[in-house]
């Protein structure tokens, strides 16, 4: 059975490589069909991929010793380009993280402060479990958006990772 750490590591491998089969779905897709209003929790195709980066980014700071970080205070890209330049540093920085932590170091608690004023203390492996579930949750919202958009989304799911390592 592998450890927390290669079974988190494994999983940020999984977010990195999902959010690069639905972001390089989305440059294919139509402009229109990308900033269109569909009327879902972040409106269009792109502010919902965008929320998936923003909170992978205010995550990562908070891993790396920004308990105080709020998706308020996250720069966005302002388009796919640009959120195509900015996301696979910050993929590689979660994985560096990642690798950078011993056995005991998963079951630390993160001390947060979260945007309601509430402080809370999680495990490490537990927030990387909560990124990587964010992000499979909002690229479900994206893939449903394609469908409507008529156009039909890519497999992202977690057992086809599996299959194709």
């Amino acid at each position: 059975m592998p450890d927390t750490g290669s079974i988190c590591q494994s999983h940020l491998e999984f977010m990195k490589w999902a959010d690069d089969v639905l972001l390089a779905a989305l440059t294919q897709a139509p402009q229109d069909h990308v900033m269109q209003d569909r009327g879902s929790s972040f409106k269009s195709l792109f502010e919902t991929l965008m929320h998936v980066y923003r909170g992978e980014l205010v995550w990562f700071r908070r891993v790396s010793g920004q308990p105080d970080a709020k998706l308020a205070d996250t720069d966005s890209p302002t388009d796919l380009n640009a959120l195509g330049q900015a996301w696979p540093g910050l993929h590689q920085n979660w994985l560096d993280w990642a690798r950078s932590l011993s056995a005991d170091d998963w079951v630390k608690p993160l001390p947060i402060h979260t945007a309601q004023g509430a402080e809370l203390a999680l495990p490490q492996w537990q927030v990387v479990m909560h990124v990587v579930n964010h992000g499979s949750y909002h690229r479900g919202q994206v893939a449903t958006m394609l469908r409507q958009a008529g156009i039909k989304p890519p497999a992202s799911d977690l057992m086809l990772f599996y299959r194709t390592r």
